[in-house]
């Protein structure tokens, strides 16, 4: 009995053995599976703690559990093998056979060293079944009493009965069986956050590769007469190579990361071709973002808000195109640009503007410029300087198979300049390069002169020419002094269209009154280390709060009796935060009007820009990066760079605003011979941020056949009798399609036909708000628009239409 007894507790010493192995390996893994052994040893009632503590004792320090390996549980094995088997020693050809056999398999597969870069933690495989086991448990400690019963059925084996006997052996055989199933599924079928994945795409699998005696690879032998650097908590071989490149940030400074944390590869090698197997060579793809940039001890969560962000699904722009191909009932609809299939409309997307999303990879080596696209974490947060890219250039274009690789790395950094944005927002509505003053023109670049700097031509050499810029571009603001991390990189909810997902508006800056503000101390900890790297505190200061999101703008300060200011990021330089003017507030008049819809001086808006499909051409395809057959071919014409177009939008709480629009797809699709074609004449709210300290005149608005949706012409206010009449002449020709003039939203004094806009939330002015616009512009033909009469119309214009002089010549409507 008590042969048996001990034999039935060294299963324990064993397990204690297999899994103590495991953990002295010190990586990430073994790390893990230490505070879960501690945490189950813990929880046996009156001795866990103690026992836990002589068992492993502390987290950081192993020696304990060392000991416990090699010499405590060893001897113990070895005595209870004596007393239970009466042999001594194995036998030679036993011995011989199995060492073998472990020196082949260590020769056959290098150790298993998980770094903590994949979120995917796996404790030794013959353990893989307990991890199951663990997780669809709702207390851990059901597994001690698990494992407790198979002791105790294990003891009372030799006290039972042969048939008796042979029912428990075949009960232990059978969960043995259901433990292996538990272990195939652990190892090949579960990937991260638990998820059931298939093994082609378990990361644990796929990346498992055998290389054949990889250890044996020769080393230069000056190589182990260095000190392996230790970062993290794990030795990183990179550096023992690598420790002479320069140019980092500090919070990426080797000396801080390592090489690793970025670039993968096998840091515990110090042989080249080893340590440099699976790296990445251009780390903060969102394809690898989460074993790079988000990992627990660099910058966990954000890759999962980037990819949930409206420039990584481009859910609006893909949910548009499909309703105009008449290929979804709706242009409101969550989609995802990496989804897309080859239907008419994916594969117009596929073809023309599906590279404009930070899921595309950064395949080329060098700094963001005009022609970037994609590039997950590097599109926004990569610079060179210039020595940087002298040493790329030279490296590039050096024809020397043996030559050496750059010293001086690109920063990563938060220095994001208008530069990182301008590769993408350069398209579509031109916001960066509204922004700057710049609107596009039809020339091309030999039609003009290079030397004038009224002109500019871009690397795609589209050419573009001087006019007014933003006004908070003149003042030296970048875009990130206005948009936040949270915008710019999501807050994990995803959202349908761009005005959801931007969280600022202009009143959070210019406002009469204050209120939302936020003391340093009291914000949120990504806040918080924003303002640490940024060295932006300042004492005594709060920061101003968006009305909406209640997102602090870190950039902005405040104190009582004091007009608060911003800083710049980039440049440090310190703007007044100025109210609006009593115009823009005063009266009901202007309540329901934008802040953009009055201090927008121009939009990018074109006029028989045409897209036709060639299927007889090579065309590319943007997501799969390759030639395709059949191609989509722009053809701009008439652009135009005049105020916007006026609407009305609804938000979720039925609230009507009037906003800026412009043309967003007037356009007819040949489909097959039987089939109808298709129409769609649509507009899109915008935000082409032109914005002035000068708002556009009443008569912009009032007078104005465009801002009112009627398209360019001739409005005229004509007498006719005792009364006025409106007449308009459009300037373009009217479509065969809705008999509208090309460039109208809206025909003449009557209602608009849907759908309206790329939005199921906004439409052009009704007839009856039509009336209440030009009757208002009646009026502005005979007074000034700075004049005491309108002055008290913007307060109350029906009280002052009731006061109205003999000579005033009101509209007729017929």
């Amino acid at each position: 009995n008590g042969i048996w007894f001990r034999l039935t507790l060294s299963l324990l010493f064993t397990f204690f053995v297999m899994l103590s192995g495991f953990i002295l390996k010190g990586d990430a893994d073994g790390q893990q599976a230490f505070r879960i052994l501690n945490s189950l040893i813990n929880q046996i009632p009156l001795i866990g703690s103690s026992l836990s503590f002589t068992l492993l004792g502390k987290e950081n320090d192993l020696q304990i559990l060392y000991v416990n390996h090699i010499a405590t549980a060893t001897i113990f094995l070895w005595v209870i093998i004596v007393e239970h088997s009466k042999i001594f020693w194995t036998k030679t050809t036993t011995f011989v056979s199995s060492l073998l056999m472990i020196i082949f398999l260590s020769f056959l597969f290098t150790p298993a060293l998980h770094d903590g870069r994949n979120p995917v933690i796996k404790g030794p495989w013959y353990f893989l079944g307990f991890q199951e086991i663990f997780h669809w448990l709702p207390q851990p400690y059901w597994v001690l009493i698990f494992i407790f019963a198979l002791l105790v059925v294990f003891y009372f084996i030799p006290k039972q009965k042969n048939e008796s006997k042979r029912r428990i052996k075949k009960t232990l055989l059978f969960v043995l069986f259901i433990y292996l199933v538990l272990t195939a599924i652990g190892f090949f079928f579960r990937g991260e956050n638990w998820k059931f994945v298939l093994p082609w795409n378990n990361p644990v699998v796929s990346n498992f590769s055998i290389e054949p005696f990889e250890n044996l690879t020769a080393v230069d032998d000056s190589l182990f007469l260095k000190e392996v650097p230790v970062v993290l908590n794990r030795r990183e071989g990179c550096l023992v190579c690598h420790s002479g490149v320069k140019g980092f940030s500090p919070a990426h400074n080797p000396d801080a990361i390592g090489c690793f944390s970025c670039h993968g590869g096998k840091p515990f090698s110090l042989d080249e071709n080893i340590a440099h197997k699976n790296m990445l060579l251009m780390p903060g793809d969102l394809s690898d973002a989460k074993v790079s940039c988000g990992t627990t001890e660099c910058h966990p969560g954000i890759p999962e808000r980037v990819d949930k962000t409206l420039m990584t699904t481009l859910s609006g722009l893909v949910s548009v195109n499909r309703f105009v191909f008449d290929e979804s009932d709706t242009p409101t609809k969550l989609s995802f640009i990496s989804e897309l299939g080859h239907s008419p409309a994916d594969k117009h997307l596929r073809n023309l503007c599906a590279s404009c999303h930070l899921g595309g990879k950064k395949e080329e080596l060098g700094p963001i410029d005009e022609l970037s696209r994609g590039g997950g974490c590097l599109a926004c947060h990569l610079n060179y300087n210039d020595p940087a890219i002298e040493q790329l250039n030279n490296y590039l274009n050096s024809e020397n198979s043996n030559k050496n690789s750059p010293n001086i790395h690109p920063q990563l950094s938060i220095k994001i300049t208008n530069d990182h944005c301008f590769g993408c927002h350069s398209r579509s509505g031109r916001i960066s390069t509204n922004y700057e003053g710049w609107f596009e023109t039809e020339l091309l670049p030999d039609e003009i002169n290079i030397a004038d700097s009224n002109y500019r031509v871009l690397l795609d050499e589209r050419v573009f020419k001087k006019t007014t810029e933003d006004v908070h571009h003149q003042k030296g603001m970048d875009c990130i002094d206005c948009h936040t991390s949270k915008e710019v990189m999501g807050d994990g909810s995803y959202y349908l269209h761009e005005e959801e997902q931007v969280k600022i508006k202009c009143t959070d800056c210019h406002s009469k009154n204050y209120k939302n503000r936020i003391a340093t101390d009291e914000l949120d900890s990504e806040s918080q280390k924003i303002v640490e790297l940024r060295k932006s505190e300042r004492e005594g200061y709060k920061h101003l709060v968006t009305e909406d999101s209640g997102y602090p703008l870190l950039n902005t300060y405040v104190k009582e009796n004091s007009r608060p200011f911003l800083i710049t990021k980039n440049n440090n330089d310190s703007l007044q935060l100025t109210p609006p003017l009593s115009v823009c507030t005063e009266g009901k008049a202007h309540s329901e009007l934008s802040c953009g819809s009055c201090h927008t001086s121009w939009v990018s808006q074109c006029v028989g820009c045409h897209t036709e499909y060639k299927p007889g051409e090579t065309g590319y395809d943007l997501l799969d990066k390759k030639d395709i057959k059949g191609s989509w071919v722009e053809h701009p014409s008439n652009f135009f760079t005049e105020p916007p177009v006026l609407g009305i939008r609804t938000d979720s709480t039925g609230k009507e605003t009037i906003e800026t629009f412009a043309p967003g797809m007037i356009i007819s699709i040949d489909k097959n011979q039987n089939e109808k074609t298709i129409f769609k004449r649509l507009y899109a709210p915008t935000v082409p941020h032109t914005i002035t300290r000068k708002s556009r005149s009443c008569k912009s608005c009032h007078n104005n056949p465009l801002a009112i949706g009627y398209g360019r012409g001739k409005l005229e206010y004509v007498k006719e009798g005792s009364y006025g009449k409106w007449v308009f002449t459009p300037r373009f020709s009217k479509s065969k399609y809705d008999g509208l003039p090309l460039d109208a939203w809206v025909e003449f004094l009557h209602d608009g036909k849907p759908p309206y806009s790329t939005r199921e939330n906004a439409r052009p002015f009704n007839i009856e708000e039509q009336k209440l616009i030009l009757t208002v512009g009646a009026c502005l033909t005979c007074h000034n628009e700075d004049s005491s009469v309108m002055h008290k119309a913007l307060d109350d214009f029906d009280s002052a239409l009731k006061n109205i002089s003999n000579f005033c010549l009101l509209p007729r409507w017929d």
